[in-house]
């Protein structure tokens, strides 16, 4: 008799059940790569969940999908401004620094525009690439999504 056909007494919690309910389905080489509607009512009927909570928890699915991919369109903003942040800052302190040496005076005046604007250039990158949780970053996501989702009217 096959050990892993064996019945037991063994009883599971529920994140053991998707966990073990997802490798089933990964390793089930002819479900392809997709299941239908049908597929998935089926497979809820057989773990007793009712057609109204996969319902529900398909348009929880749908919603945690769409915000997703606002987070990663906000992303992507943030890395674009940030792109052209730093081409100012390069603008910027190449100009100076360049009037500086021409000018010929004998303190540096431009290093300290470039050391102090750096320090701001340094912590908006920051922010932009490790800062994807927290208050500011909530706050800043849900600016960016109100400029993004209003509708913009022009008065006469």
């Amino acid at each position: 008799m096959n050990s892993s056909r064996q019945s037991s007494n063994q009883s599971f919690d529920r994140e053991a059940i998707r966990q073990i309910i997802n490798i089933a389905l990964a390793q089930q080489s002819d479900l392809g790569s997709e299941l239908s509607d049908a597929q998935l009512l089926e497979i809820a009927q057989e773990l007793n969940i009712s057609p109204d909570s996969i319902e529900l928890a398909k348009s929880q699915w749908l919603e945690r999908q769409k915000l997703a991919q606002k987070h990663q369109q906000f992303e992507l903003y943030r890395r674009s401004k940030l792109q052209a942040r730093f081409g100012q800052y390069a603008i910027v302190n190449a100009c100076s620094i360049l009037l500086n040496l021409l000018t010929g005076f004998g303190i540096p005046w431009s290093l300290y525009v470039l050391i102090s604007w750096g320090m701001v250039r340094g912590v908006d990158a920051w922010q932009v690439w490790f800062q994807h949780q927290g208050y500011a970053y909530n706050r800043a996501f849900q600016k960016w999504e109100r400029q993004h989702t209003m509708p913009i009217t022009f008065e006469n």
